[in-house]
């Protein structure tokens, strides 16, 4: 399912998107329409949900999986919050047995309610080693598949980036739990730079758009093509 990625073989793959279920602007068959259009083979409706969500993400399920499987295969999953450092989730046993991949992702701090509180007490610093340690606990949970953009948490609400070895301590982390790491390019500005590390560890990679309509599809595989010629200092 997570092929190897070289600038000269980039998945024809969009495994973060969002619909209307909850924070999207399309509906799952305008996603799957515009994938189609924009050449991909296989997505996945990476769909926020919450350990309350059982109501509706049947629902969701089953309307993904009535898409047609060619030319575009849409895969089941979730986007779940990661809730402490050991790597527990923000989701339950139902609807994890619905997903083909489960993403889990730093969206809050433990223990924190009010995001706009959060940031303004916390050293930027501190922050990036808080979604680190939350990231490394995670990795040993063995119902996660994808590692939901690395470090995005810090990027865009802490306004600071981490470093290689930030970058790489998750990526061996992951390459020995056989985790995915998500190359997303709503969040990461160093996007063949983090393939070549996993690369060179041994870690699953996942491309994502993050997108939350139809103008945002595939935009992973466009940002890569660009940079195609990039070359890792």
């Amino acid at each position: 399912m997570f092929q190897k990625v070289t600038r000269d073989n980039i998945p024809s793959i969009d495994y973060h998107m969002h619909t209307v279920w909850t924070d999207g602007q399309n509906t799952s068959i305008e996603m799957y329409n515009q994938s189609i259009k924009e050449g991909l083979t296989s997505i996945l409706f990476s769909e926020h949900a919450r350990k309350t969500s059982i109501d509706w993400f049947s629902k969701f399920a089953n309307e993904i999986r009535s898409l047609p499987p060619s030319p575009c295969k849409a895969l089941v999953g979730v986007e779940t919050k990661i809730i402490d450092f050991n790597g527990e989730l923000d989701s339950n046993d139902k609807i994890i047995a619905e997903c083909d991949l489960v993403m889990a992702s730093v969206h809050r701090f433990p223990g924190e309610k009010n995001m706009d509180r959060m940031c303004s007490n916390i050293d930027k610093k501190e922050a990036l080693k808080i979604e680190l340690n939350l990231s490394l606990g995670v990795l040993e949970n063995e119902q996660v598949d994808i590692l939901g953009h690395p470090f995005g948490m810090s990027i865009r609400r802490f306004d600071i980036y981490p470093t290689e070895d930030d970058f790489i301590e998750i990526i061996k982390k992951a390459a020995k739990t056989g985790t995915a790491i998500e190359i997303n390019s709503h969040y990461h500005n160093n996007l063949w730079e983090i393939i070549d590390w996993c690369n060179e560890y041994g870690a699953l990679i996942s491309l994502g758009s993050n997108a939350h309509s139809i103008d945002e599809v595939g935009n992973i595989n466009i940002a890569l093509k660009s940079g195609s010629e990039y070359e890792s200092s």
